[in-house]
C-alpha cells in the first residue's frame, strides 16, 4: 500500500549485506514520501554521501566490514538526521536508546514493522515543525504552551502519557498530540509529584488514567503502553 505526505523525507541505507540492502530499499520504495539518496554496503562511502547530502533519514545496519553502524552515527556532527537501524541483534538497544536512535528494528525485516516506523517518522515530522512554534511554561497543574500568537493551557488532569523524541517530548491527551522542545526527564521533574510515573525510558504515564497492568504492558484505555523492566516494580507497588 503506497503512503503520501506533503513532505518528501530523504534517506539513505547502509547495509552491508545485498540481500538485506535490497530489502530495505523494496520497502522505501511503497512510500511516495520517501527519496533514496543513495544505498551502500559500506561506511566508508556512505558517510561521504551523508556529509555531503544530509538525508533527513538513515536506514543503518549496525555490523559493517569497516566501522560499526553505531560508530557512523556517532561521527554525523554536522547535523541531527533521523537514524533507524536494521540489525540482527537486539543486544544494542540500550546503547541505541542513550545515542538518540529513533527507532531499532530487528531483522529479517518486515513490511508491517517497516510501515510502523514510517508513520512515527511522520508524526515525529509534523510535530516537530509545530514545535518549532512552542514555547512550555509550568504553572501549578497546567502546562502552558506558546503556539504562533497565540497561548494554550492544558491542565495536567488532561495529559494521559508523555513519550520521549529525543530532546522533545509528546503529550498525548484524549483529544490533541502536542510536542513540546523539553527532554522527557525534565517534563517530568515539572509535573505534579506523585500524579505521573515513568514506565519506560521512552515512556511516562498519568497515573489516575491507569486501568491495568501486567508484566509487559499498561493498558491507559486509549492505549497500550510498554513497561522497561526497570520500572516494573514500582508499578506493581502503585497499581496493586
Amino acid at each position: 500500500m503506497k503512503h503520501f505526505m506533503t513532505n518528501t523525507l530523504s534517506c539513505i541505507i547502509v547495509e552491508d549485506n545485498y540481500l538485506d540492502r535490497i530489502a530495505v530499499e523494496a520497502e522505501v520504495m511503497n512510500f511516495s514520501h520517501l527519496k533514496l539518496l543513495g544505498s551502500f554496503g559500506n561506511a566508508v562511502e556512505a558517510m561521504e554521501s551523508i556529509n555531503t547530502l544530509q538525508p533527513d533519514i538513515i536506514f543503518l545496519d549496525i555490523d559493517l566490514p569497516d566501522i560499526t553502524g553505531l560508530q557512523l552515527f556517532n561521527k554525523i556532527g554536522s547535523y541531527s538526521p533521523i537514524c533507524v537501524i536494521i540489525t540482527s541483534y537486539p543486544d544494542y538497544a540500550s546503547q541505541c536508546f542513550e545515542l538518540r536512535i529513533f527507532d531499532y528494528i530487528l531483522k529479517p525485516l518486515e513490511s508491517h514493522r517497516f510501515n510502523s516506523t514510517v508513520q512515527r517518522i511522520d508524526d515525529f515530522i509534523r510535530l516537530k515543525q509545530k514545535a518549532n512554534a512552542y514555547d512550555i511554561l509550568f504553572k501549578q497543574e497546567e502546562v502552558i504552551f506558546k503556539v504562533g500568537l497565540s497561548t494554550v493551557k492544558l491542565n495536567c488532569i488532561e495529559i494521559l502519557y508523555l513519550e520521549a523524541f529525543g530532546d522533545y517530548t509528546k503529550i498525548v491527551t484524549e483529544n490533541k498530540v502536542y510536542l513540546t522542545l523539553a527532554t522527557l526527564s525534565n517534563f517530568l521533574e515539572s509535573l505534579p509529584v506523585g500524579k505521573f510515573m515513568r514506565i519506560h525510558r521512552s515512556y511516562v504515564i498519568a497515573v489516575g488514567k491507569v486501568r491495568s497492568l501486567n508484566v509487559k504492558n499498561i493498558d491507559i484505555g486509549t492505549s497500550v503502553l510498554p513497561i522497561g523492566k526497570t520500572y516494573l516494580k514500582e508499578a506493581k507497588q502503585t497499581f496493586k
